[in-house]
């Protein structure tokens, strides 16, 4: 009978054992063209990563509980996180260029331990239990990691995309103008290429509108086109607006002498010596409609000249 006690004492003894020694470090892969989303059970407080080649983005101003991670190719680095509730999570994560999952639901009991200082002095009050939950957590399995369907988060990640993309449009918008001769204008209403930036696989046109006439511009429509070079254009009839991915501070009007500056995002592209982008606005009510021309050049090599553009 002892004998049976003890072979059963032993062997629960290997499997608890075996049970801690998984992994402390939940691993999760990014990529640079699509967005991988960590849905956390609390808003985002703060959150690190170690190397440039990845980037977070979340929204402090909507206490969003949803960050974004992309990455460049480089060496794996590390994620941490702490949320509005004080719990603290610690990720590896690794580029990849092929990703299968593109969503994570985080849960409470995937943090490694939290900042409160109630929490530290529970664990002084409770050695014996906390301990040990303490040690559960911080050694909970990778495959605790459930992936989720876009569907049933389709605004909240709609609204943290949002939040993503102004970060870098904000950024963009302090920058100084890269380009100063590349313009278009009619009757004292002009648009011009202030910087074209490449960022995460996705091309960030800065454009001022300028009004330096008399008249408020009431603008109809602002948009890009892909069109032949030395073709005689009708662009509201011939050629089909290029959708971008997302627009900042595009406004319905131009006051008098005034100068608004809107960022456009579009995915990557290119275009052969053939063709240009053609970016047109036109008033409504109004007949100043402004055309402004950009070389394929500038498209292929955003931003790549050494020398300030003239």
């Amino acid at each position: 009978m002892k004998k049976i006690i003890f072979c059963f004492v032993f062997f629960s003894f290997l499997v608890g054992n075996s049970q801690n020694n998984v992994p402390e470090e939940i691993i999760i892969y990014s990529t640079s063209n699509k967005n991988v989303n960590l849905f956390f059970p609390s808003s985002i407080k703060s959150a690190i990563v170690g190397n440039s080649n990845f980037t977070f983005g979340y929204s402090k101003e909507n206490n969003s509980n949803i960050g974004i991670l992309k990455a460049k190719p480089g060496e794996e680095s590390n994620l941490l996180v702490i949320t509005d509730n004080g719990n603290i999570y610690s990720f590896i994560i690794r580029y990849s260029k092929e990703i299968k999952q593109l969503n994570y639901f985080i849960k409470n009991t995937m943090s490694i331990g939290n900042e409160s200082a109630e929490d530290i002095e529970q664990i002084d009050n409770n050695e014996a239990i906390n301990k040990r939950e303490v040690k559960s957590i911080a050694k909970e399995p990778s495959n605790v990691v459930e992936a989720i369907t876009v569907n049933n988060y389709e605004i909240s990640n709609t609204s943290d995309s949002t939040s993503f993309y102004k970060a870098y449009c904000l950024k963009e918008l302090g920058k100084a103008s890269f380009y100063n001769r590349i313009y278009g204008t009619k009757d004292k209403i002009f648009v011009k290429l202030k910087n074209l930036t490449y960022i995460n696989n996705e091309l960030y046109f800065t454009i001022s509108l300028q009004n330096v006439s008399t008249l408020d511009y009431d603008i109809n429509y602002l948009n890009f086109y892909i069109t032949s070079r030395n073709k005689k254009r009708n662009t509201t009839t011939q050629t089909i607006p290029y959708k971008y991915q997302y627009v900042h501070n595009l406004p319905s009007k131009i006051r008098a002498s005034e100068t608004i500056d809107v960022v456009f995002v579009y995915q990557k592209f290119s275009i052969n010596e053939n063709k240009i982008l053609l970016i047109e606005m036109t008033e409504d009510n109004g007949e100043r409609e402004v055309k402004l021309e950009i070389p394929n050049t500038f498209i292929n090599n955003p931003n790549s000249n050494n020398k300030k553009q003239e």
